[in-house]
């Protein structure tokens, strides 16, 4: 039971493959290019031809997905999808993307997770995210004078809304708090994440400096915003057993949900009271952590991704924090129990 992978990130990373494979963010697919190309590390420019190489990376992806989510090899399906995107990264120059490499380290962590290490090598590899990315721009002069927002907002993408707002302020002004916003939340996040009782509060944070930026480039920057709601979520404390209280929660839906309860984690819900869609928002918000309603929700992001639904995507997410996680602010969280997988 010591080398079980804790439930948590079991949850986690089924649905960051499901998500994979629906918005088809996988290596040489999507934004990571279509191959090998002049890689990084010679050996791998020698193994067989580029088509034989790039169909091998493909099928390690694909058939590490398949025990990742049908198997109870989760640990070998969850290093073979993570080893998959770091040698597509390492074998194409050109492929080189810090979103693929953090949602590959994600599937890293958890195959080198155990009952011991639980979820604190995600929330480390967050903090590593975070601290790197600051460091980067403490010591760049351009994120302190506003340049480099300057550039990525104005030159770049020439956001109409952006532009109007910065028109109000001195030239520049706007750029540069944005440009020191960015790095004091950065290194604000990264100590947040250091202690497992304020995980909280740096999830609040991270949707301060992450959704206005996804709303104003209209990106999702390839697989990185999910990865990252997924790594989070595997940090919050989720129910062992859903009860049910025939008094607030639709029998019918409760009923739909228990045959698929392939967990065991319900409770019969008995009652014949009459159906409302009051009902049927309070049982979908009770049952959040259903793996048939986490599977939909997570259609449904792949859905909003793939046709620009960035606004209500957004809406989602900060529903999500503030409903399930941010309540779980007063509890400091204990080290999860293992799964048997």
């Amino acid at each position: 039971m010591g080398k079980a992978v804790v439930p948590e990130l079991v949850l986690a990373v089924r649905m960051l493959a499901i998500y994979l494979l629906l918005t088809g963010e996988f290596p040489f697919n999507g934004n990571q290019g279509g191959g090998r190309f002049y890689p990084l590390i010679e050996l791998l420019d020698q193994l067989g031809t580029d088509e034989q190489f790039n169909l091998g990376v493909r099928l390690l992806f694909l058939s590490s997905i398949g025990l990742l989510l049908f198997s109870r090899f989760v640990r070998i399906g969850a290093l073979g999808v993570g080893l998959a995107f770091v040698t597509g990264l390492l074998s194409c120059q050109i492929c080189i993307s810090v979103a693929h490499l953090f949602t590959g380290c994600v599937f890293l962590c958890t195959a080198l997770s155990n009952h011991v290490t639980g979820t604190s090598l995600i929330r480390f590899q967050l903090a590593v995210l975070y601290l790197g990315a600051d460091l980067n721009k403490v010591f760049d002069p351009d994120w302190w004078t506003g340049a480099s927002m300057e550039t990525l907002l104005v030159t770049k993408h020439q956001i109409p809304s952006y532009i109007k707002a910065a028109g109000m302020f001195p030239r520049g002004f706007l750029s540069q708090m944005m440009g020191i916003g960015v790095i004091v939340l950065q290194i604000s996040i990264a100590i947040l994440l250091l202690r497992r009782a304020t995980v909280i509060y740096a999830m609040l944070l991270a949707l301060v400096l992450h959704l206005p930026m996804v709303l104003l480039m209209h990106m999702t920057f390839g697989p990185f915003l999910f990865a990252l709601v997924t790594a989070y979520g595997s940090l919050l404390t989720w129910p062992q057993r859903l009860a049910c209280d025939n008094r607030l929660h639709s029998s019918v839906l409760v009923k739909w949900l228990t045959l698929l309860d392939f967990n065991r984690q319900m409770s019969p819900c008995a009652g014949n009271a009459k159906e409302s869609p009051i009902r049927w928002i309070r049982t979908g918000l009770h049952y959040m952590a259903h793996p048939a309603m986490l599977l939909s929700m997570t259609v449904l992001t792949a859905a909003m991704v793939r046709y620009g639904q960035l606004i209500p995507l957004t809406l989602v997410v900060v529903a999500a924090c503030w409903l399930y996680a941010w309540p779980q602010r007063k509890h400091a969280r204990r080290a999860p129990s293992p799964a048997g997988v």
